[in-house]
């Protein structure tokens, strides 16, 4: 009965673990509802302070910092004592680096459509790749690659690595639908990641995926994604065209 009742207890505390805060849930329900949906046009005032806390049925502190996060965004603009107003749609797809979503994610909140393409799904033994040597000892892999595009022009490169533990070939093929990342988050095995960005200048393979002599300079993100205990879920290698994305990181004073 105990073992019971302590069984429960973690599985609550999970969920609560699980959940985003409030002032984030909001942030992205106001963007979503008065912003990317069109409801409020550039130029346009928001709701006031008070009427959002009513929709919200929130603090004036949360809805604050929900707004403050539109307005790092590049949003809306905050005029203190008189309100907030609705600015032209970002041309970067903007994000910050606190939080476990995928580039998909990264464009529905920013407004862009994204699509998927050149999409290729293999399987590959123990040896097959070298990128894969992080990995404990496991039977094979299956390697993920696609490009993203947006209105047209590829914007990134993206290859992903899971072993067979994780995920099957098999269920990668019948369940990818352009982002590895929320599909492991969809499944609950994916609880954070380690990430490295390095600028660079786009080899000649490399620029061929993003426009040949046109390319831009590129940013490399490398990043390891973890689950619950720790064990390497998926490594992910993606070059991203640098003026497509814009990745902000809020930085504060010791205590």
């Amino acid at each position: 009965m105990a073992s019971s009742a302590r069984t429960s207890v973690s599985k609550d505390i999970s969920r609560i673990r699980a959940r985003r805060p409030l002032q984030s849930e909001i942030r992205e329900t106001i963007l979503a509802e008065f912003i990317l949906s069109g409801r409020l046009q550039p130029g346009d005032k928001m709701p006031s302070e008070t009427e959002l806390c009513e929709i919200f049925g929130a603090s004036r502190v949360t809805i604050r910092t929900a707004m403050q996060g539109l307005k790092d965004a590049g949003y809306i603009r905050i005029v203190r004592g008189s309100g907030s107003w609705v600015l032209p749609r970002p041309e970067s797809i903007h994000s910050g680096l606190d939080r476990l979503v995928s580039f998909d994610t990264f464009a529905s909140n920013s407004g862009r459509p994204i699509d998927t393409g050149n999409v290729e799904i293999v399987h590959l033994g123990v040896g097959d790749d070298d990128l894969t040597e992080i990995f404990d000892e496991t039977e094979g892999f299956t390697r993920v690659s696609r490009t993203k595009l947006i209105d047209g022009r590829v914007v990134a490169w993206i290859v992903d690595y899971i072993p067979d533990e994780v995920m099957s070939t098999g269920e990668m093929r019948r369940d990818f639908v352009g982002s590895v990342l929320d599909l492991l988050l969809q499944r609950d095995q994916a609880a954070y990641s380690d990430c490295t960005i390095t600028p660079m200048i786009p080899d000649t393979e490399m620029a061929k995926r993003f426009g040949g002599d046109d390319a831009p300079a590129l940013l490399q993100l490398s990043e390891l994604t973890r689950d619950e205990s720790g064990q390497i879920v998926n490594r992910s290698e993606a070059w991203l065209a640098a003026d497509a994305f814009i990745f902000q990181l809020r930085r504060r004073r010791e205590s």
